[in-house]
């Protein structure tokens, strides 16, 4: 799993240079980096000193596992896949794997009860991206 190795290199990279002594921390990311920060925000934690203060910020990256208009869980099927071909599996929440299959973990949903570090969620209430890709894709519509 690529991502894995990136988030780790830079976890390192960042710890000499003044991470492993932070007082306080903030982990975001937007979109895409918003799902990580999901997946991520527990671990972010266990780098820094116990007494830091620690929080975790997603913008935009509560994507939903939702049924779209044909009634299929397209993005599930896409997580499904992302899952299988990475071998993600072994780097989610431990805890949410044990209760879900781990597909599901990629899912901000399903991964937020058993994240401990405090979060914040910012979403709009009309996102353009999941409207068009979780609840109406382009495979929804019979003829194309």
């Amino acid at each position: 799993f690529r991502g894995q190795r990136i988030w780790q290199a830079i976890i390192h990279d960042l710890l000499p240079k003044g991470l492993s002594q932070a007082n306080k921390a903030l982990l975001s990311g937007c979109s895409a980096g918003g799902l990580a920060t999901f997946l991520h925000c527990d671990n972010f934690t266990s780098y820094l000193p116990k007494n830091a203060s620690v929080k975790c910020l997603s913008d935009a990256g509560f994507f939903l596992d939702a049924r779209d208009i044909s009634m299929n869980h397209s993005m599930r099927y896409f997580f499904e896949s992302v899952v299988s071909l990475q071998g993600v599996a072994k780097n989610l929440n431990k805890n949410c794997t044990s209760s879900v299959y781990p597909e599901l973990c990629f899912f901000p949903q399903y991964v937020l009860p058993y994240i401990n570090t405090p979060i914040f969620i910012l979403n709009t209430a009309y996102d353009v991206y999941q409207f068009h890709h979780i609840l109406v894709p382009p495979a929804a519509d019979p003829n194309g």
